[in-house]
């Protein structure tokens, strides 16, 4: 009897929304929210909410859609909702409905990422609905954002960051350096130990770049292992990328500092790439982090004074991304 109550009360909302009712539709759908929450019916809300929303957007009313939509987010909290396919598909639902100049988009996004930190499994969000996200960023040209997502998406998301590392090169006008782009997304991925996502990323750059390899090299990970064929290019960066790939996945934490030592005057002219390094030195050959001067102070005055020593910066930190300084990018013969 209680389902079918709802049901009603959705047709005689959804009836006044398409007899362009708008703003009364708009009420009713939040005074009968706020009644259902206060009796805990969480699942009504929900359902009543995100059938409003989504018929509000379906008409051409984003405003009061993306308020419905946040208002149902707000209920997922509410209601410790955990993270699970049809909790995930509304959210991406309404997403793929909400236009990019609509204001009440954004919170959106922030409060779906942050109920799936808070009830699902994944510290960073869920990764599908980082994947949808940062692929919508990148149809919108928006590659900074598309990459921040990307990074810690899925697999798709992976051959995505490819794309996005050659348009937004291409867009930047730095056509002839592509390649940073790349070496960028392949250092976050290994700094988070995603071996498997920056082969994805790299293969799919070549690909799509159309990349002619300049020569074929037998390699073999294991001394006793099978021989496989790597190529080397005309191009700094995508050997010092294909390289590092290799390298991690070879146990010598000898082979990883002649990479750096050989490498060291390319990655460093790019910011944030060293840090990368060393968490990749980190986190593949537990080679520690080089200690940063402004650290050593702050742990002396700390001591002078009692205080513990100041925590040290969590692994595999991202930096925020940016467009790349190329003045003194490489991209001949190593």
């Amino acid at each position: 009897m209680a389902q079918k109550g709802t049901g009603k009360t959705l047709e005689k909302l959804k009836a006044t929304v398409m007899d362009g009712k708008y703003y009364e539709a708009h009420q009713m759908y939040r005074t009968i929210a706020r009644r259902y929450n206060k009796q805990q019916q969480y699942n009504k809300t929900i359902l009543l909410l995100n059938d409003g929303a989504l018929t509000f957007l379906k008409q051409g009313q984003p405003s009061s859609g993306s308020d419905l939509a946040n208002y149902m987010l707000d209920t997922y909290v509410l209601a410790s909702l955990p993270v699970d396919d049809v909790s995930l598909n509304r959210v991406i639902d309404l997403l793929d409905l909400l236009p990019a100049t609509e204001p009440g988009r954004k919170p959106f996004i922030s409060k779906s990422f942050g109920w799936t930190q808070k009830f699902g499994q994944y510290p960073e969000g869920d990764p599908e609905l980082h994947d949808f996200v940062g692929t919508l960023f990148y149809h919108e040209q928006k590659y900074a954002l598309a990459e921040e997502h990307l990074v810690v998406g899925t697999d798709h998301s992976a051959e995505v960051l490819a794309q996005v590392a050659n348009e937004w090169a291409e867009h930047e006008g730095h056509q002839q350096v592509k390649s940073v782009y790349i070496a960028r997304v392949v250092l976050q991925y290994l700094a988070m130990k995603s071996i498997r996502h920056a082969t994805l990323a790299l293969d799919k750059f070549v690909q799509i770049a159309n990349v002619t390899p300049k020569q074929e090299h037998a390699f073999k990970f294991t001394p006793a292992g099978e021989t496989v064929q790597v190529a080397s290019y005309d191009d700094s960066w995508l050997n010092f990328a294909q390289l590092l790939l290799l390298t991690v996945q070879r146990d010598g934490s000898n082979l990883f500092l002649e990479l750096k030592k050989t490498y060291g005057a390319l990655y460093q002219s790019q910011k944030g790439f060293d840090d990368l390094m060393d968490d990749i030195g980190a986190a593949f050959f537990n080679i520690a982090k080089p200690r940063k001067q402004g650290n050593v102070m702050q742990d002396l005055m700390s001591s002078l004074f009692g205080g513990a020593p100041a925590a040290p910066a969590p692994g595999g930190a991202r930096p925020p991304a940016r467009a790349l300084d190329l003045g003194g990018a490489g991209g001949g013969l190593d």
